[in-house]
């Protein structure tokens, strides 16, 4: 579906990653792992444009691609929720959804409420579209940006540190969320450091150690303590 080839990055002349590369299948289930400031949030922005590599390639089905911006990112079917939501507080859920995304000059509040309800009860996301931001928790919150991905049609999510903010119910259901999206045929790629998210969603890890990749593992076959090894470096 992707692939993503020797890609390299460099800030202030300090190289943040070299040489990184990795593929995306259809309907995958991967787990994006490293320390903080290991280079996993930055390596998924240049896949949703927020940045641009210096050095390698994008590749979808077979064909290179220039990402310069979210919005030919949303069009190749990529969507990113990010560690902090990007949301109108006073804003209804279907307003925060439909941002950016209208097609006509008098918006049909109606018609994108509907579909939002029909996505919400096809993933289980339990969102009510008339709702205010500013009325509803943190967890509800984070879905309204996950709906935000699925009404702009992508097969690709990425999550960034998505549990950051969460309870412990709402990781469980977050969780639970992830694993109705790749029953639907969604690909997943989480973004953690957190070895039992790992376990309960992902099949494959890619290990990012000082911005290099270390390994991709079985999550299966691997061991919380050999993945905690490979991240550290000890």
């Amino acid at each position: 579906m992707i692939s993503v080839d020797n890609i390299s990055v460099a800030f202030n002349s300090k190289t943040l990653f070299k040489d990184v590369s990795f593929v995306i299948n259809p309907n995958d289930k991967i787990a994006l792992m490293g320390k903080n400031g290991a280079g996993k949030s930055t390596l998924m922005s240049i896949l949703f444009g927020l940045y641009h590599p210096d050095k390698g390639m994008i590749k979808v089905n077979g064909k290179e691609v220039k990402i310069t911006n979210p919005n030919d990112a949303n069009d190749l079917g990529i969507g990113m929720v990010h560690q902090h939501f990007q949301l109108v507080q006073n804003f209804t859920v279907t307003e925060n959804i439909i941002l950016g995304k209208e097609n006509h000059f008098i918006l049909d509040r109606k018609g994108a409420a509907k579909k939002i309800q029909a996505l919400s009860e096809q993933y289980g996301l339990m969102i009510d579209p008339n709702s205010v931001i500013e009325d509803i928790t943190v967890g509800m919150q984070q879905r309204v940006e996950i709906l935000k991905m699925l009404y702009r049609d992508a097969e690709i999510l990425i999550f960034d540190e998505p549990t950051a903010v969460l309870t412990p119910q709402e990781i469980d259901e977050l969780m639970q969320i992830m694993r109705n999206m790749i029953k639907e045929g969604k690909s997943v790629i989480l973004i953690t450091h957190k070895l039992d998210e790992i376990k309960a969603v992902a099949s494959r890890c890619t290990i990012i150690r000082r911005g290099k990749m270390v390994g991709i593992v079985d999550v299966a076959k691997t061991s919380q303590a050999e993945m905690a090894s490979m991240m550290v470096g000890r």
